[in-house]
C-alpha cells in the first residue's frame, strides 16, 4: 500500500503544481475563463512551466527531492491563494450550452469504467518498451545525477524532453509507474478539454462525442497509460488550437502569453510539435490581418507569441548546440557536422520511418486504423475519417480542418500510428461534427468506440503480431498486492535483462548491446549498437571478423616516380548512393622500405574527419569510414610535417565499395588493383580492440547478426560467459 500511495502522490503532486502555476499565471494576467476550461487550460499551461523549471534545476544540477518538494509546496501555496480571491465568471455574449443529461450517461459511463482500466495499467509496474529504454531509462539517469550530464552516446538524450521534465518531478516521489501516472493525467483531461470546447461554440454533444472518440482510441489509450509523451503532445497541441479560438473570440492580449507558452511546450515535449509554434504564429497574423489591426499591434502580439515559445524550446537547442555541435540532434548531421551521429544512420532512419519497408501505401489507413501493425490501431471508428471533411460547411469545422492540417505535417517522417495522435483530437472533432445531423449516430459512435477498445474485442480484428495494445487490467499490481518485481518477471523481459546487468557487470564498467536495454531499471553503462556513432563504430569492428567484405583485402597500389612531398591528397571521384567510402589502411613506400607515420603527421578527411586516424592505425579490424554516400570530391589529406621522399602509396580497402574511384592527386600514379592474402581469425583481435575502446562486455540479442557466431564459441572471441536471460546473453571480454 505504501507503494501505492507514492505513486498517487508522486503523479498527483505534479498535477497539482503544474494546475497551481497556471492558476498563478492565469490570475496575475487577470485571465477568466469557464469553470472546466479555466483548470484544465491552467493545468497544461503550469505544466510546460514546470517543466522548464525543472530544466533550469537539472541545467544547474539540483534536481533534488527536497528542492522539488520546496518548489511544489510554495506553488501549490501560491495557487491556492490565487484561487481562493478568484469569483467565478462567465463570459457575456456566449450561449452557456449544456450537456443533456442522457449525453452525460452515454458518455460519463464509459470515461469512468475506463478510467479505472487505464489507471490500473498505468499504476502497475511500467513496461513499455520506449518507456523502459529511453523515456525513464533518462530520467532515472537525472535522477542518480541530479540533473543532467554530457551525453554523447544516446541519441534520445539529444531529443527535446520536456515530458521527461515532468517525468522526472513525479519519478522523485513515486518512481516510474508515477510518471506514466502523470502521463495518464493528460489523457483524462484531452477529452474533457475537447467537451468544452465543443460547450464554448454551443455544440456540447459533438464536443463530448469527440472527446470520447480519442479518450477511447486504443493506441492512445495504451501510450497514454505509458511513460510516453504523445497523449501530452495531443492534449497541449489541441490547447494551442483551444486557446487561439478563445483570443480570437475575446482578442485579449494577455492570452498570447498562455499561448506562446503551450505552442512552445508542444516542441519541447516533441520535435514534431514545432508544428504548434507555425500553426499559432499563422493564427494570429491572420486573424490580426484580416481584423485590420495596426502593424504595431501585429508585431506585439507576434514577437508575444514567438518569444515565450522560443523560450520553451530554445533550451534544448542550446543544450545540444553547447554538447554536440548539433541544435537538432539526432537530426541535420549533414548540415551540423559532428562525431556523435553518422549521416548514414540519419538516413537509413528516416527512410525506415518514412515507409517502415511496405511494400506500398494503399493499405496505410487499415493499418493504422484496424489492424494495428505499424504499432497499434487508432481504432474502427476512425475509418469514418474522411466523411470529417463534412463538417467544412460549419466555420468551426473549417478551423479545426485546418488545424488538423498543420499538425498532420510531421506524419510522413514516421508512418506509426502514434504519431498520428496529435492530430486524432481535430480528426475526431471533424466527425463528430459531421454527425451533427444524428444525436443516435453520435451516441452510436461513442458506444461503438467503447465496445471496439476492450481487449478481448480488439484481439478479434487486430493483426497478430505488431500491435501495441493495453492487454488485461492488471489491478493486483496496481495494488501491489503482487510486487512489483514478481510482475516485471513475468511481464517484462527488458527488466529481467537489466536485473541481470546489474548483477554480474561492475559499477563503472561499460556495456555494449545489440538491442535497447531497459535501462529505467538499471545503473550499468550501455553503449547500444546504434544510439550514437562511437556504438556503430563497436559493431563495425565486431562485425569484420565474420564479414569477409568488411576486411581491408582490396589492395589499390599507386606507383610513381621518386618524390618528396609534404602533403598528400587522395580525392574520391565516383557518386553512389549505396557505397560509403572507406580505407582500412593507407600505407607509404621508398622502395621496399614502408615509412611509418611519425608524431608530426596530421591527418584530415572531407567526411566525418574524426576517425580519419583509423587508416593509419595498423589494425585489420578498424578502418575510416566516411558514414555517408560516396560522392565526387570526398578527400583525404595526410601533412607529413616536413619533406618525405616516396615512390607508391597503398590504400587497402574493403570489398563493401565497389564503385569507389580514388586518385592521388599530383602525383602521376600507375594504379594496380590487387587482392592481398585473407587475415587469420580476426575475432581475439577485434574483441582486444574493443576493450581497448573501454568496452570490457558484451550483451548480445539472439536475433542480431554476430549472435550465432559469439554463441556458438565464445572462446574463439576471447569471451567469458556469464550469464543468459531470456534471448540475452552477457559475456565478458578477458
Amino acid at each position: 500500500m505504501r507503494h501505492f500511495l507514492s505513486i498517487v502522490f508522486g503523479a498527483a503532486f505534479t498535477a497539482a503544481v503544474s494546475w497551481s502555476m497556471g492558476s498563478v499565471l492565469f490570475a496575475r494576467l487577470r485571465i477568466s475563463l469557464r469553470r472546466v476550461e479555466q483548470p484544465l487550460l491552467a493545468g497544461i499551461t503550469g505544466a510546460a512551466v514546470l517543466s522548464l523549471l525543472v530544466f533550469l534545476l537539472c541545467a544547474a544540477n539540483l534536481a533534488r527531492i527536497p528542492v522539488f518538494l520546496v518548489l511544489g509546496l510554495g506553488a501549490v501555496y501560491l495557487g491556492w491563494k490565487s484561487m481562493s480571491r478568484r469569483t467565478a465568471t462567465t463570459q457575456a455574449g456566449h450561449a452557456r450550452a449544456t450537456l443533456p443529461l442522457v449525453w452525460k450517461c452515454v458518455c460519463g459511463i464509459p470515461f469512468i469504467f475506463y478510467a479505472l482500466f487505464y489507471l490500473s495499467n498505468s499504476i502497475a509496474p511500467e513496461n513499455s518498451p520506449d518507456g523502459q529504454a529511453y523515456h525513464l531509462g533518462l530520467v532515472y539517469r537525472y535522477f542518480r545525477q541530479h540533473g543532467f550530464e554530457r551525453l554523447t552516446t544516446n541519441m534520445y538524450a539529444n531529443l527535446s524532453q520536456g515530458m521527461e521534465m515532468l517525468f522526472l518531478f513525479a519519478f522523485s516521489f513515486g518512481r516510474h509507474a508515477a510518471a506514466a501516472t502523470l502521463h495518464c493525467c493528460f489523457l483524462f483531461a484531452l477529452p474533457l478539454l475537447m467537451a468544452s470546447y465543443g460547450r464554448r461554440i454551443g455544440r456540447p454533444i459533438a464536443g463530448a462525442c469527440a472527446g470520447m472518440m480519442f479518450y477511447l482510441s486504443p493506441v492512445a489509450g495504451v501510450d497514454g497509460v505509458s511513460a510516453y509523451n504523445d497523449v501530452a503532445l495531443a492534449a497541449a497541441s489541441f490547447a494551442t488550437f483551444y486557446l487561439v479560438e478563445i483570443w480570437r473570440d475575446r482578442k485579449e492580449q494577455t492570452l498570447l502569453v498562455p499561448l506562446g507558452l503551450v505552442a512552445g511546450f508542444c516542441f519541447a515535449i516533441k520535435y514534431t510539435g514545432f508544428v504548434a509554434g507555425l500553426y499559432a504564429l499563422a493564427a494570429v497574423l491572420w486573424s490580426m490581418i484580416t481584423r485590420r489591426e495596426s502593424r504595431k499591434r501585429i508585431l506585439v502580439a507576434l514577437v508575444t507569441v514567438m518569444g515565450l515559445a522560443a523560450l520553451m524550446a530554445a533550451p534544448w537547442l542550446i543544450k545540444n548546440w553547447v554538447w554536440l555541435g548539433n541544435p537538432v540532434s539526432p537530426f541535420l548531421n549533414r548540415m551540423f557536422p559532428n562525431p556523435y551521429m553518422h549521416v548514414t544512420f540519419e538516413d537509413e532512419y528516416r527512410r525506415y520511418f518514412r515507409s517502415y519497408d511496405l511494400p506500398g501505401f494503399k493499405p496505410l489507413f487499415w493499418m493504422v486504423t484496424v489492424t494495428g501493425q505499424l504499432g497499434g490501431q487508432l481504432g474502427p471508428v476512425f475509418l469514418l475519417a474522411p466523411l470529417a471533411i463534412l463538417s467544412l460547411r460549419k466555420p468551426e469545422g473549417r478551423r479545426i480542418f485546418v488545424t488538423g492540417l498543420f499538425f498532420l505535417l510531421p506524419y510522413p517522417q514516421n508512418l506509426g500510428a502514434r504519431f498520428l495522435i496529435p492530430v486524432l483530437p481535430f480528426v475526431a472533432m471533424g466527425i463528430a461534427l459531421a454527425f451533427e445531423f444524428s444525436r443516435s449516430l453520435q451516441a452510436a459512435l461513442v458506444i461503438s468506440a467503447a465496445l471496439l477498445a476492450w481487449p478481448r474485442n480488439i484481439y478479434k480484428y487486430a493483426a497478430p503480431a505488431g500491435n501495441w495494445q493495453i492487454a488485461h487490467m492488471p489491478w493486483k499490481a496496481a495494488l501491489a498486492i503482487i510486487p512489483q518485481d514478481a510482475y516485471l518477471l513475468e511481464h517484462s523481459g527488458g527488466w529481467v535483462t537489466a536485473r541481470m546487468l546489474d548483477q554480474f557487470v561492475p559499477a563503472g564498467k561499460r556495456v555494449w548491446s545489440t538491442s535497447p536495454v531497459a535501462e529505467a531499471y538499471s545503473s550499468t553503462d550501455v553503449l547500444v549498437n546504434y544510439y550514437s556513432a562511437e556504438g556503430e563504430l563497436i559493431q563495425d569492428i565486431l562485425t569484420t571478423p565474420v564479414n569477409e567484405g568488411y576486411q581491408p583485402t582490396w589492395n589499390f597500389r599507386y606507383t610513381f616516380a621518386k618524390q618528396t612531398m609534404t602533403q598528400v591528397r587522395l580525392t574520391q571521384r565516383a557518386g553512389t548512393q549505396h557505397d560509403a567510402w572507406s580505407i582500412g589502411e593507407m600505407k607509404f613506400f621508398l622502395g621496399d622500405r614502408e615509412v611509418r607515420p611519425g608524431p608530426q603527421w596530421k591527418f584530415n578527411a572531407s567526411a566525418f574527419p574524426w576517425d580519419i586516424g583509423l587508416a593509419f592505425d595498423s589494425n585489420p579490424v578498424t578502418r575510416w569510414r566516411s558514414w555517408e554516400p560516396a560522392h565526387p570530391g570526398m578527400t583525404v589529406d595526410v601533412d607529413f610535417g616536413a619533406p618525405v621522399t616516396l615512390d607508391r602509396i597503398e590504400l587497402h580497402f574493403s570489398h563493401d565499395q565497389p564503385n569507389v574511384d580514388v586518385i592521388i592527386e599530383r602525383v602521376g600514379a600507375r594504379l594496380e588493383k590487387l587482392e592481398d592474402s585473407p587475415f587469420p581469425d580476426l575475432r581475439r583481435m577485434a574483441t582486444a580492440t574493443v576493450k581497448i575502446r573501454g568496452i570490457d562486455y558484451l550483451l548480445v540479442a539472439g536475433d542480431h547478426s554476430l549472435s550465432a557466431d559469439i554463441h556458438g564459441d565464445p572462446g574463439r572471441w576471447g569471451l567469458k560467459k556469464l550469464a543468459d536471460r531470456g534471448d540475452a546473453w552477457l559475456f565478458q571480454i578477458q
